[in-house]
């Protein structure tokens, strides 16, 4: 392979990813740049504090970097997260992170576990599920019929046994400057990624018009073959420099401003959940995600219904703080996704193509996704066209994926109490949700892509359809159904008796000292 020069632009935590990932893939083949603001300039993208990862970061980022679990979670201050738990999205009401009561009394809460969703027979178990709430076999909610993790939530458990085996699927919440500061060190120290500080100011190209050379504002000049994008909203090279348009698609979620508020906490007095939430408020919504010694809290909110200074109010009152002596960062997101993420020779990352709605956001899945399709195809300096052209049809796939999945919980949430929610149950679907919804209310069973949708139907409109018919002449698979929801709830009492509290698991890995010996970083 020719070497090549990777020049990436953004001091954010996508950008060094995406230095230690090459770096790491491709060796010395490779020569990695990072472009990074200036000293005590804020990363364009540090809109969350506290940011999710999801269970396969271990797998896609850090087993590739030779780092183990529990080396980077001592530097970044993380936390375990086994699912999101989400608050109030199927009644009206003001502004409240306390469950309200559903008919019947339950609370209005349910959870979206990272587990998978268990299969029987050729059918997800939640089809069963639909099959015996409708015979009147059960009235347990879907999420604590179909998965093993809500009852550990309510008691906070942690997903590990103290002799560090697994027992659930977990993810992670981990401060986003640490984590960011922990891969830096990493891919410069062990990759040899060179850094540059600077303030782009413009670029210089060829008569094709791809990027030849960055210059900043100091003029220092940075060349390159391949130019990442990795500047967050600001998408400094791809909207900035080259003038990519950047177009708002249909039916894409109205939210269009995040708050962000960080909120001390004492773990070992009030223990720590090991889960995020998001709670829906008349005008958006609100989440929360812990780690061991404070709170990243967030909200959601579209400026055409709400001002900042209500938006403010009411984040400082979820948590019982005055608006005026609480730090609340706002954050605008700008309208639009790029038609190509990879034009000539440029290629955006994660937000700097453009933003979705945090609901459905993927953050770091996301880029390391996007990453796996750059190392995959790898162009040549003069054949980058085919690569960019099949990187391109995944994004487009990826954004309006997530797209569909917010306006669905958007859409699909019997709220009508105010315009926000009005306006959204008015927004054009796209043809893959239309047949998603129809698909739920005529009883079919989902297929494999549509099961993030459905799953999140199930738990949202769970009166909205019949089960699939099939399911009444499968007598021997619902038998087989009964004995898979009786193993999930003795496993939930097994699981509730043996597993250790999230606090305490925590408390022992981030105070116990070092591994004498870290693992041995090396690279290709």
């Amino acid at each position: 392979m020719e070497s090549l020069e990777i020049v990436i632009a953004g001091g954010t935590l996508a950008a060094w990813t995406a230095a230690a990932r090459l770096a790491a893939t491709f060796g010395r083949a490779l020569g990695v740049t990072v472009l990074q603001p200036p000293r005590h300039t804020p990363a364009p993208d540090a809109d969350e504090q506290v940011v999710t990862l999801a269970p396969q970061v271990q797998r896609d980022l850090f087993d590739r970097l030779g780092i183990q679990e529990e080396t980077w979670m001592r530097a970044c201050s993380a936390s375990f997260t086994l699912a999101v738990r989400y608050v109030n999205w199927r009644t009206e009401g003001s502004a409240e992170s306390t469950p309200r009561p559903l008919p019947g009394h339950a609370p209005d809460r349910f959870d979206r576990p990272f587990a998978a969703l268990p299969e029987c027979e050729e059918f997800p178990l939640s089809e069963f599920w639909r099959l015996r709430r409708r015979t009147g076999e059960t009235i347990e909610p879907f999420d604590r019929a179909c998965f093993r993790e809500p009852p550990l939530l309510d008691a906070r458990r942690s997903p590990r046994w103290m002799d560090g085996r697994a027992a659930v699927p977990y993810g992670w919440h981990a401060d986003a400057e640490l984590l960011t500061r922990f891969l830096r060190r990493t891919a410069v120290r062990h990759f040899g990624v060179r850094t540059v500080h600077g303030t782009v100011r413009h670029a210089e190209r060829d008569a094709d018009g791809r990027l030849t050379a960055l210059r900043t504002a100091d003029g220092t000049r940075l060349s390159g073959d391949l130019f990442l994008d990795c500047t967050g909203p600001a998408s400094l090279l791809l909207r900035g420099l080259l003038h990519e348009p950047f177009a708002e698609p249909p039916g894409r979620p109205l939210t269009d401003r995040t708050l962000t508020l960080s909120v001390p906490r004492d773990s070992a007095g009030d223990g720590i959940e090991p889960f995020g939430t998001a709670t829906a408020l008349p005008f958006g919504w609100a989440w929360h995600r812990p780690l061991p010694d404070r709170i990243g809290a967030g909200l959601v909110h579209a400026s055409a219904w709400t001002d900042e200074e209500q938006a403010v109010r009411t984040l400082c009152a979820l948590w019982g703080l005055r608006p005026g002596e609480a730090d609340v960062r706002l954050h605008r997101r700008p309208a639009g996704t790029a038609r190509r993420a990879w034009a000539h020779n440029c290629v955006a990352l994660g937000a700097a193509a453009g933003c979705t709605d945090p609901l459905a956001d993927a953050g770091l899945t996301d880029v390391l996704r996007q990453l796996d399709c750059l190392v995959r195809d790898f162009p040549a300096r003069d054949h980058m066209r085919t690569s960019a052209a099949r990187f391109n049809r995944a994004a487009r796939q990826d954004r309006t994926a997530a797209d569909d999945l917010a306006l669905l919980q958007y859409r699909t949430a019997p709220r009508v109490d105010t315009a926000f929610w009005r306006s959204h149950r008015e927004l054009p679907l796209s043809d893959t949700l239309s047949a998603c919804l129809e698909g739920h209310r005529a009883g079919l069973a989902p297929e494999p892509p549509e099961l993030p949708l459905r799953t999140l139907l199930a738990a949202l409109d769970p009166q909205g359809g019949p089960p699939p018919a099939a399911l009444l002449h499968r007598t021997t698979a619902r038998r087989t159904a009964d004995a898979h929801f009786a193993r999930i709830r003795r496993q939930q009492r097994i699981l509730l008796e043996t597993l250790p509290s999230a606090a305490t698991y925590l408390h022992r890995l981030h105070t116990r000292p070092p591994l004498a010996k870290p693992p041995a970083l090396t690279s290709a």
